[in-house]
């Protein structure tokens, strides 16, 4: 099995909904260790799994909103304030 993460984005026609897409990255054979990248790259306290975690302000649980709906959504704030979303799925 391998992992891939998603880029989750609002849906173009709007309504509320959102999308999934296949990001540049490479296919993981662990999941953990693409999660354990992930939180390298954000600060690990910041990075958040929904349904899991606990949501900051300006995080929203999106599941069930999503057109190709990753199985683990994982959320964070950029330098903005803005929550980013992005998934993991067995490709």
């Amino acid at each position: 099995m391998a992992y891939k993460e998603y880029h989750i984005r609002p849906w173009a026609r709007g309504f509320g909904q959102y999308e999934a897409e296949e990001s540049d990255g490479i296919a993981w054979d662990d999941e953990r260790d693409l999660v354990g990248a992930m939180r390298r790259g954000i600060a690990p306290a910041d990075l958040y799994e929904l349904g899991v975690d606990g949501l900051p302000d300006g995080i929203e649980d999106i599941r069930g909103r999503i057109y190709g709906e990753p199985a683990r959504i994982f959320a964070w704030l950029d330098e903005h304030g803005c929550a980013q979303y992005f998934g993991i799925v067995q490709v």
